[in-house]
């Protein structure tokens, strides 16, 4: 009887370890306002800052696999920090606004308090199984984060683990311009908005990845095709049949699933070395595009998680961003929200918000209850020109969202662990449009959509950082 009870104990505990598991890994950790180093950095004990200028900060955790989570601190490095966040738990499933101002009112349950450096929220209302959640630290600027500390149901604190960073390279056979969208760094940005696209080629193609130091891969995750979106992913080529060769003699043909979120390929034969290739010799087809995609990739070396570092390439393209910016006097646009009204078929509507960001990342919104569909469309930003007479002329293209929910999220995805779609009656499509920006005075900007607002509903934007009205 003794034993039989020991072994029900011993069961019950396993249940409870893996209901409840205190590790949680996070293979994508993302910034929209990137500094001096990637946004791992707040789960390392170091610290981290974003751009010290930037508001509307968002930073975006997409864990491995759900974890359950009933409170969570922030440790602000020793100073105070500013209650003003917002908390997007699995993108849009839950919003925790903090800030009063915001929601109107906060529970109980959820005041932050206070406990030296760490901003508490314990007590949630109930249990929540999280697969991604964002922070978005609203108006505030200039902050560091030494941690962000998630409890579980009974308080325990997860060990938070992710992913090492490999110097090294990847090389394209084939890359879809812009480069600053689709190169194949971006495979380790921790970003669906970005990743590696073959310019209109599905198959044979490669990606040629050579490392400072010799590592073992024994497995590999990867997010198969433009997980931006259902609508991305299923437009564009995805990876079906890749050959993987490398150092003394290493080949192994590895199949590749077409689903949403990320999938884990255990090597039959481990790699070790400095120079492995990957060669695409089939794949499920686009609708729309040949173009092949793969948002993000990871490997795995028996003991963690890797990837190659993508810093130096990333703080490349925002101060290319700026340098073209402050070529056009439009650098006060950066990384800062604007507002105003802007004008559709010669009528004027109130309430028009542009966030651009120097990572090549914008967010656009209507008010709501305009004549226009109330939308809000994201995606990135590519520059045809900058001048300082004729201002800034933008490629906007991404992802348009006819809803009256909050979407200011580049980096989250559509949620795709959930495999998520557009059956809850909101409209999505892919978008592309030109604008022309000019300064009109100091600090205001007039934007003329010279599409003829096909996609996005204004033909021009009068923005200021205050909101102009018409």
């Amino acid at each position: 009887m003794k034993k039989v009870l020991q072994a029900l104990l011993l069961f019950t505990a396993m249940l409870a370890s893996n209901v409840y598991a205190k590790d949680a890994t996070l293979s994508m950790v993302y910034t929209n306002a990137l500094g001096n180093e990637l946004p791992f950095a707040i789960f390392s004990g170091k610290g981290w800052s974003p751009d010290s200028k930037a508001r509307y900060v968002k930073v975006h955790m997409y864990f491995d696999e759900p974890v359950v989570i009933q409170g969570l601190e922030i440790d602000s490095c020793g100073s105070r920090m500013d209650p003003n966040i917002s908390v997007f738990f699995n993108f849009d499933q839950w919003v925790m606004h903090i800030d009063p101002s915001l929601s109107g009112e906060v529970p109980n349950s959820l005041h932050p308090v206070q406990k030296g450096n760490l901003l508490v929220l314990a007590g949630f209302d109930k249990k929540v199984e999280v697969r991604s959640l964002t922070f978005n630290f609203e108006r505030s600027s200039g902050f560091r984060i030494c941690g962000i500390h998630l409890k579980d149901p009974q308080g325990e604190t997860y060990n938070i683990k992710t992913p090492s960073l490999a110097a090294g390279t990847v090389e394209a056979s084939s890359t879809l311009p812009p480069q600053t969208a689709y190169d194949p760094i971006f495979l380790f940005d921790s970003r669906f908005e970005y990743g590696w696209a073959s310019n209109k080629q599905a198959k044979n193609v490669s990606l040629d990845f050579k490392f400072d130091q010799p590592h073992r891969i024994e497995k590999i995750r990867i997010w198969n095709g433009y997980q931006r979106s259902v609508t991305h992913c299923q437009a564009n080529s995805r990876a079906k049949v890749v050959r993987l060769t490398g150092d003394n003699g290493y080949s192994e043909k590895i199949t590749i699933r077409d689903i949403l979120g990320a999938q884990v390929i255990t090597l039959t034969k481990p790699f070790t070395g400095k120079h492995l290739k990957f060669d695409v010799i089939d794949s499920f087809l686009g609708k729309s595009y040949k173009d092949l995609v793969i948002s993000e990739l990871r490997f795995f070396d028996g003991q963690e998680w890797f990837m190659l570092d993508p810093t130096h390439k990333l703080q490349e393209g925002i101060e290319a961003n700026r340098n073209l910016f402050a070529k056009s006097i439009t650098s006060s646009l950066l990384n800062e929200s604007f507002k105003g009204y802007f004008q559709n078929e010669g009528e004027y509507y109130p309430g028009v918000i542009l966030r651009l960001r120097a990572d090549g990342s914008f967010y656009i919104a209507n008010a709501p209850d305009s004549d226009p569909p109330e939308y809000f469309a994201l995606g990135n930003y590519e520059i045809k020109s900058a001048d300082a007479k004729k201002g800034l002329r933008l490629r906007l293209f991404g992802l348009y969202y006819e809803s009256d929910m909050y979407g200011d999220c580049n980096g989250c995805g559509r949620d795709c662990n959930k495999n998520m779609t557009s059956d809850d009656g909101s409209i999505q499509k892919i978008f592309q449009e030109f604008v022309a920006i000019k300064p009109a005075t100091p600090g205001k900007f007039t934007i003329v959509n010279e599409s003829g607002g096909k996609k996005l509903h204004f033909d021009k934007l009068f923005l200021s950082k205050e909101g102009i009205q018409p």
